[in-house]
């Protein structure tokens, strides 16, 4: 029963950052109902949970209608608004920016 908590856990925390890129794509020059998921993972978190990273990857259309591949971090505190998100069409400078967010968080094992 504890491993399927954390499965719905995990989900519900993914859906939920999977909408607040979704909605943060249209006002930064990206087509945000085109975009489709490629990844979406919690990357680290500061205990008891409130602060959270998540790195993803998305497919969508640019404002000229363009398709990009982006990589992206998410940084999201329940506690302060709205999220911090930053893409880019370079993987690297996606893990540079996680890198600087999970310093000193529990960070999750990468899959692969």
């Amino acid at each position: 029963m504890h491993i399927l908590g954390e499965f719905v856990k995990n989900l519900i925390g993914n859906k939920s950052a999977e909408k607040d890129i979704r909605d943060w794509l249209p006002e930064n020059g990206y087509n945000g109902k085109s975009a489709k998921f490629v990844e979406v993972e919690l990357h680290a978190i500061m205990r008891p949970g409130w602060l959270q990273v998540f790195r993803f990857e998305v497919k969508c259309l640019s404002a000229d209608d363009q398709s990009v591949q982006l990589f992206g971090a998410m940084r999201s505190d329940e506690r302060y608004g709205q999220p911090a998100i930053v893409v880019s069409e370079d993987i690297e400078i996606r893990d540079l920016q996680l890198a600087e967010w999970s310093d000193g968080l529990i960070t999750q094992r990468r899959r692969k």
